[in-house]
């Protein structure tokens, strides 16, 4: 063991206000050595408290009246460390950045601070949404608005999650955003909804009607709307592209009447398809979506009963058709522009089967031949015309 000589320590709370320095010598601070704590909360010269913490360790007693030698020696090795410190205070009297440093890099990682935040479309906890409006945005002129939601397989991830590095460019482009919370499988299980994954596909429907309902009052075009997310984000962001108009207009909810259609959708590492046996024949070693149906013991072990999820796929087909994707791609859907980070090989295990390409490569197929547009982007891919979906948001959004 290191033998530690006694020596002062000294804390002091280092804030006042500009010239103030003089005059908060004393404020919120405390001098340490041995069994002795001397501390001053008035900020006067006069109004020291001292406390033995060995025999006192959560300082409720005062005991400066009984040992005025000790808070005198204190106090004045105190007075020296204060006189040592001032030519230090080289900053004091300078101005500062005109905005604050940790918010500007606050602001690099995380995207600049929401313009209207966590606005309600549900009573849950987590049906809420962060609102961020163009610069460019005027009631005369309103911008086209991407609705962004977040991945994490539908049990992680926060609003920021894979919108963070395209907000900025967006925006500054014309471009607002609003970005999803929603509820996650867990809680949906725990609710008794069946299917789980009804809960946050119908939470982005609700949370698309209500940004719509908004247009006029946050000056965007509500017939101009993309969406774009990643992984169950991505996998929601095409639900929405491709299901039917959810709008009801003989609803007495003005929000219910608002339409959830898109004019494109870009997305990257998305579920194209919720059916086990096409995961399988696409990419034999898959093992995701059964959680999204019931098929989940705990959160932990998401992917853990994939073959229940396999057996029980004829019986429960027409339930995992109204929320896979591939089945309810139709001729009138929009725009898909899909991104992955690895190139795909249909039929062969993969490294990361749940984000495989091979999911896009097979909806590319179904999409061709119903003759809607479709841009596959991945590592060697051809012909690519839009190879960030930045590009290819704003190419469908602003194109005239």
């Amino acid at each position: 063991r290191i033998a530690w000589p006694d020596r002062p320590l000294v804390t002091h709370v280092g804030r006042w206000d500009r010239g103030k320095a003089a005059e908060s010598a004393y404020r919120n601070c405390r001098i340490r050595e041995g069994q002795w704590s001397l501390v001053n909360v008035k900020n006067r010269p006069d109004a020291w408290e001292l406390y033995d913490i060995a025999a006192d360790p959560g300082e409720s007693t005062d005991v400066a009246k009984e040992h005025p030698d000790v808070v005198k020696q204190l106090a004045a090795a105190y007075d020296a460390w204060w006189r040592s410190v001032q030519p230090d205070l080289v900053n004091e009297n300078l101005d500062g950045p005109a905005e604050n440093p940790f918010k500007d890099a606050f602001a690099r990682q995380f995207g600049p601070a929401p313009t209207f935040a966590d606005v309600p479309y549900g009573p849950h906890p987590k049906q809420r949404i962060h609102f961020w409006k163009s610069p460019k945005a005027t009631v005369e002129k309103p911008v086209p608005l991407l609705f962004f939601v977040h991945g994490g397989g539908w049990q992680g991830g926060d609003r920021l999650s894979g919108l963070a590095t395209m907000l900025p460019k967006l925006l500054a482009a014309g471009v607002s955003v609003a970005s999803v919370e929603y509820r996650f499988i867990k809680e949906a299980m725990d609710e008794g909804i069946d299917p789980p994954v009804k809960a946050p596909l119908n939470d982005a429907a609700r949370a698309l009607q209500t940004v719509r309902s908004k247009a006029a009052e946050w000056q965007f075009d509500k017939k101009r709307v993309a969406a774009s997310g990643g992984s169950a984000g991505a996998c929601t962001s095409l639900w929405l592209a491709f299901h039917d108009d959810l709008a009801d207009p003989t609803s007495t909810d003005p929000v219910a009447r608002e339409s959830t259609r898109l004019v494109a959708a870009a997305v990257s590492g998305a579920q194209t398809t919720l059916d086990p046996a096409q995961m399988k024949e696409w990419t034999p070693n898959s093992r995701y979506g059964g959680h999204a149906f019931g098929f989940m013991s705990n959160p932990g072990q998401r992917d853990s009963q994939f073959a229940d999820f396999l057996a029980a796929r004829d019986r429960l087909l027409p339930v995992i058709n109204q929320y896979s994707p591939y089945a309810l791609a139709s001729a009138d859907d929009p725009p898909i522009f899909l991104y992955y980070n690895a190139s795909p090989a249909p039929g062969q295990p993969q490294k990361d089967p749940t984000h495989s390409a091979n999911f896009g490569v097979k909806l590319k197929e179904r999409l061709d031949g119903l003759g809607v547009p479709c841009e596959l982007v991945y590592p060697g891919a051809a012909d690519v015309r839009h190879p960030t979906m930045v590009v290819s948001i704003l190419d469908a959004l602003l194109r005239p």
